[in-house]
């Protein structure tokens, strides 16, 4: 075997995948409007139609058991800066399990803990890109980067076990 393949070899198990979490608001003009507080995930930089094809994870108080979506606590979560987050937990699907949570008070980067307190992949503040798209029956969906998580699942992964 060739010296550059043996290399090309030995750092392939180094690849991770990424995704970006957004913090989201989805606004739907029904009864005056209802605002729906959620978290997207994204691969990449989101279009248009990305945004409107993939809707969110709906920002619940308790996502432990059969509970699906994005728990977050501190000052940071629904409008401010993403240091000021304290807790995020993620749990976008049982079935594969991916549920992770990162923690402020771990140390930066933020480690992804699972629920079996192995790490998966960690995550690190990344803001700078937003988005503000309107569909054709008047709903809005807007949001704002918080992180990018840096592990072996990308958000297509995540989205095709719902």
């Amino acid at each position: 075997m060739r010296f550059s393949t043996l290399i090309l070899a030995s750092l392939a198990g180094l690849a991770t995948a990424n995704f970006d979490l957004y913090l989201g608001h989805q606004i739907i003009p029904v009864d005056g409007g209802v605002l729906h507080d959620g978290w997207y995930i994204f691969d990449n930089d989101p279009t248009k139609a990305d945004v409107l094809a993939y809707g969110p994870y709906l920002s619940q108080d308790d996502v432990s058991g059969r509970m699906t979506g994005v728990r977050c606590v501190g000052s940071g979560c629904y409008g401010g800066a993403a240091t000021d987050i304290n807790v995020l937990e993620m749990h976008f699907s049982n079935n594969p399990l991916y549920h992770w949570t990162i923690y402020k008070d771990r140390g930066h980067p933020y480690k992804m803990y699972g629920l079996d307190g192995r790490t998966y992949g960690e995550c690190i503040l990344f803001p700078g890109v937003s988005f503000h798209h309107m569909t054709n029956f008047a709903e809005t969906r807007s949001g704002v980067r918080k992180f990018r998580c840096l592990t072996q699942f990308t958000a297509r992964q995540i989205r095709a076990a719902n």
